[in-house]
């Protein structure tokens, strides 16, 4: 029950966050909107700040919850291939490029400790991608897990998410970012054959 009570207060604080900005969010509102006391509020996360950046861990915590979740069997291409595409999914939705702005605003006030990921979850989707890849038979290739999977990460997500938000010359639709996804693995398979087909 408590478990419940602290996720629909983080997911309404997180809806507030997003919709009303880190400054015009305010504790009577947020604790109106997931129907608790403003003291309830301040005796679990101890403040406005408290409260934001537990919402942002918790928003980012979801999303990748529901990426690990949904792994399947197959090659590691096509384990890879499935985590970049939900994530780049997951990337571009408005809710998300709205949690991207809270943490930069947290991470930018270093508060909150080691705090959330500044790109929604990064850390966290590369060691995921890292992991798919040693339980590859990497053969001489181990060492290089870390670098290979971050520069995974950055091509497969990074560079469609800004040309599809930012540079808005590839298109959000599902055909075009596996297109932009298969032709993209297709070329580094070239350098890391364990990629190929």
């Amino acid at each position: 029950m408590a478990e419940r009570l602290a996720a629909h207060i983080l997911e309404t604080a997180l809806d507030q966050f997003i919709v009303h900005g880190v400054d015009g969010a305010n504790m009577d509102d947020i604790a109106a909107a997931a129907n608790v006391s403003k003291r309830t509020l301040y005796a679990r996360y101890g403040s406005k700040n408290g409260l934001l950046v537990a919402a942002a861990e918790y928003g980012t915590a979801k999303h990748l919850r529901s990426v690990v979740a949904g792994i399947q069997t197959g090659s590691i291409r096509d384990r890879i291939l499935w985590v970049a595409r939900r994530i780049l999914d997951i990337a571009v939705s408005p809710k998300v490029v709205g949690l991207e702005t809270l943490i930069n605003w947290v991470v930018s006030r270093k508060l909150g400790g080691t705090g959330p990921d500044r790109a929604i979850g990064s850390n966290a989707s590369i060691n995921l991608i890292q992991c798919l890849l040693e339980e590859a038979d990497l053969a001489d290739e181990k060492e290089d897990a870390p670098f290979l999977a971050a520069f995974l990460y950055d091509a497969l997500v990074t560079v469609p998410r800004t040309r599809i938000l930012v540079r808005r010359d590839l298109e959000n639709a599902p055909k075009a970012k596996s297109a932009y996804l298969e032709q993209t693995m297709d070329l580094i398979a070239r350098a890391v054959p364990l990629l190929s087909r």
